[in-house]
């Protein structure tokens, strides 16, 4: 083991006055501490804890040769990581627990919210042991529809959630709550937020990630005019959190959202494709001297129609995880980060190429099959695919022989041969849903409407056709 230390020396004459554009403060102290002034920061660093990750992987095959170059192998390949480096908050609001009920601030808020879609009158609500132990200072005279209005602990917290049409102040920005009711409410101060952060993101060894498939090939050995190869995989990815740790604070794609519950965060990684099919192949065409077609071509027509070579590569692949629309203006679950939607019935797309193309048949009814995260959830994450993949590329070559060293070589290769074109990249902006889209507007008697910019798809997947030509000499 070795080590290198830096010692920093300062000359006597490197005094304060010998360096008056770096002006020193008299009060800098070590450790330099953030004070507690619970000014709702938000910062990132790194976990003390860090470590190294570590992958398991594990495959198993079975092959058959069926002779004159056929063979057929079929695999199972698993990976199983741990200690994956994600970030996640570790300054993350309290999910408080009351030890006379036994509620937390999670489940107690949710019976909160099923009475704002109910919406009974506030003075109707009954006491929720929660409430009226955690917060009793909530108690007190409210504006109820004009009124001046007595209230318990549970129906001023009620009050702060229902909706406007019975006198509430119709708040789903649950992170403010918390904020709202942090401090000198009766249990005690600083019952959700930390006194010197917000949000203190910090990059941990916390994640983990499995991944398994079937994997098939079928294989033809090149002859002297044909070979192939096509393989299908079956695979499943399924992760807490999907990106690369370089990417930024740490706010980003790596970002555990509830750090609290973790398995809740585990879904279809970001890169997750399930099915995917590919094919190559090389061909020389049996037209010319010694070949199945014009074998006694003479030397010009053999120089014209002899010795051409076709390749090619297919690919196709389903869609990959297109995004979640997301809470536009809520933070639920953490203070800087908003939570995903929920969809209320299982939603699949169904993309249209037609006008706009869209990641949906019908925006409307998809838009209204979604409701606002609730505290704690970070919404659903990666249950929806964009379009599936596909593309063709091929290449036509011809050798030219002038003499026993000299030849020319002609390739014409073309990516993308039919030229499809399959979307991706929905649009952000539209995807930033408001408050309660699966509720009827009741001013039209009709469902909500999205946003014009609801699933729109605003990019294609690879690139247009493409040809290249070249002509080499070899001497």
């Amino acid at each position: 083991m070795s080590a290198i230390v830096l010692v920093h020396y300062l000359p006597a004459w490197a005094s304060k006055s010998a360096l008056p554009n770096l002006p020193v403060t008299s009060t800098l102290h070590f450790p330099l501490l953030t004070p507690a002034d619970e000014d709702q920061r938000i910062e990132s660093s790194l976990d003390s804890s860090i470590t190294t990750p570590y992958n398991y992987n594990y495959n198993f095959s079975w092959g058959r040769d069926f002779g004159k170059g056929y063979s057929l192998e079929v695999s199972y390949v698993g990976r199983n990581a741990r200690n994956l480096l994600v970030s996640r908050d570790v300054m993350h609001l309290n999910n408080l627990k009351d030890p006379k009920s036994g509620d937390d601030f999670y489940s107690a808020m949710s019976k909160l919210i099923a009475l704002r879609y109910a919406k009974p009158s506030i003075t109707s609500v009954a006491k929720i042991p929660y409430f009226e132990n955690i917060v009793p200072g909530l108690a007190g005279t409210y504006n109820v529809l004009g009124t001046p209005t007595v209230l318990t602990a549970t129906q001023a917290a009620y009050r702060r959630v229902a909706m406007t049409s019975v006198g509430g102040r119709n708040t789903t920005d649950y992170t403010f709550v918390q904020l709202l009711w942090d401090d000198g409410l009766g249990y005690g101060n600083n019952l959700f937020f930390h006194p010197q952060y917000a949000a203190f993101v910090a990059l941990s060894s916390i994640g983990t990630s499995d991944y398994n498939s079937m994997q098939v090939s079928f294989r033809k050995r090149l002859n002297k005019s044909f070979g192939f190869d096509l393989n299908y995989t079956y695979g499943h990815s399924l992760d807490t959190a999907s990106g690369n740790e370089t990417i930024g604070s740490g706010y980003g794609s790596t970002l555990i959202l509830n750090p609290l519950m973790l398995n809740i965060n585990r879904a279809n990684s970001d890169f997750d494709i399930r099915h995917i099919v590919n094919f190559n192949y090389l061909y020389s065409l049996p037209v010319g001297k010694g070949q199945h077609f014009f074998s006694n071509l003479g030397k010009v027509g053999n120089a014209v129609l002899g010795g051409w070579q076709m390749t090619g590569i297919f690919r196709y692949n389903t869609g990959l995880p297109a995004g979640q629309p997301f809470d536009d203006a809520r933070w639920a679950t953490n203070w800087n980060v908003q939570s995903n939607v929920v969809a209320l019935r299982e939603l699949q797309t169904s993309p249209t190429r037609t006008g706009d193309p869209n990641l949906f048949g019908n925006p409307t009814a998809a838009y209204q099959s979604y409701r606002n995260a609730q505290p704690g959830e970070p919404g659903n994450r990666n249950i929806l695919r964009d379009p599936s993949y596909v593309v063709l590329d091929a290449g036509l070559y011809k050798s030219f022989s002038l003499s026993e060293t000299k030849k020319i070589i002609f390739r014409w290769e073309v990516f993308n041969v039919t030229n499809t074109q399959r979307f991706t990249g929905v649009d952000g902006d539209g995807f930033g849903l408001p408050q309660d889209p699966f509720l009827f507007n009741s001013s039209t008697g009709a469902g909500n409407s999205p946003p014009s910019t609801f699933g729109n798809l605003t990019a294609i997947q690879g690139t247009p056709r493409i040809m290249q030509f070249a002509l080499r000499f070899e001497f």
